[in-house]
């Protein structure tokens, strides 16, 4: 019998040892590349929502301005607005997968969304399916809830806000618990406010403040430190200020007093203060920017006395009223 040779191989073709070595040279490849596309990734994702709550703290800004204490402004809070009026509704969670299950008017989000231009429906959830453009401002892209806290009241010259979004996918790291949802201005929950202020989050050297580390578990607080490469770039943070000023009032007149007015919801005000004929000076302090001042002339409060001066409040202001 006549036998067969072999076939020549054909040329150019590829073993099958040839072909796994390749596999594996790319798999490495793939392995080495891979942390490095990841953290390109994420560093857009968090540019991306640090551009996005620039625009909503610029927002918040706007507000300060606004005379719809309840709809509108969101520096409206205990003591500076009239009686009848809510005071804004600031976040009552840090969880970033909180959902508030209602929209009132006063709103952190609600106040916002107006803002921005829209409208904002009342009891109804503020959920993408239900209310998609008030959702924009309450929710970032990886569907965290965004948070909006209030810092001390009592600060001399400033009123401090902290607006705050988790732009890491959900469930990878975790936030402190607010410590009394209750009470904004406990003295726990001002202590997380001024640790979250206070540090630098875009610093890749940054370290957990001490209220993140007493209130999170060892996993959680690795999770943000863990493996050599902090994560804390990851929360976006902005810090809002509305400044306080002072109002001083000169009243020389020998027969009129002098009626000051601010804090005002339309036409409505919410404190007032009364300086008699030939008084003197009385200084008004802690007003915040943007309230609508207004000060009247006569010898019995308004409707009779005279409307002398109207002003817009942006910096330390006098009122003088003379012979």
């Amino acid at each position: 019998m006549r036998r067969r040779e072999p076939l020549p191989a054909r040329p150019g073709a590829f073993t099958l040892l040839e072909v796994l070595c390749v596999c594996a040279v790319l798999a490495i490849l793939l392995a080495t590349l891979a942390p490095a596309v990841g953290l390109q990734v994420s560093r857009a994702r968090v540019s991306a929502e640090a551009a996005s709550l620039r625009a909503l703290a610029a927002a918040v800004q706007a507000s300060f301005e606004s005379t719809d204490l309840e709809g509108t402004n969101l520096a409206a809070l205990p003591g500076s607005v009239p009686a009848g009026v809510d005071s804004t509704a600031f976040s009552s969670s840090l969880d970033p997968a909180s959902t508030p299950a209602t929209t009132n008017t006063f709103d952190w989000f609600a106040k916002v969304a107006r803002q921005r231009g829209d409208v904002p429906v009342v009891g109804i959830a503020p959920t993408p399916a239900l209310q998609p453009r008030v959702a924009q401002v309450l929710f970032n892209a990886q569907r965290n809830a965004r948070v909006l806290l209030e810092g001390p009241l009592g600060e001399s010259g400033q009123q401090r806000f902290l607006l705050l979004s988790l732009a890491a996918p959900a469930g990878e790291l975790s936030l402190p618990p607010w410590p009394n949802p209750a009470n904004p201005q406990d003295p726990a929950n001002l202590a997380l406010f001024a640790d979250i202020w206070n540090t630098d989050w875009t610093n890749p050297a940054a370290v957990l403040p001490p209220t993140w580390t007493a209130a999170l578990s060892a996993a959680q607080a690795r999770a943000w430190v863990g493996g050599g490469a902090g994560r804390l770039w990851q929360l976006c943070v902005q810090r809002i200020v509305c400044p306080k000023f002072t109002v001083a009032i000169n009243n020389t007149h020998p027969a009129d007093s002098c009626f000051v007015y601010y804090n005002l919801n339309g036409t409505t005000a919410g404190s007032s203060a009364v300086v008699g004929a030939n008084a003197g000076t009385q200084v008004l302090s802690g007003i915040y920017a943007g309230r609508t001042i207004q000060a009247y002339r006569g010898a019995a409060a308004p409707p009779s006395a005279q409307l002398f001066s109207q002003f817009v409040l942006r910096d330390n202001a006098e009122i003088t009223l003379q012979d």
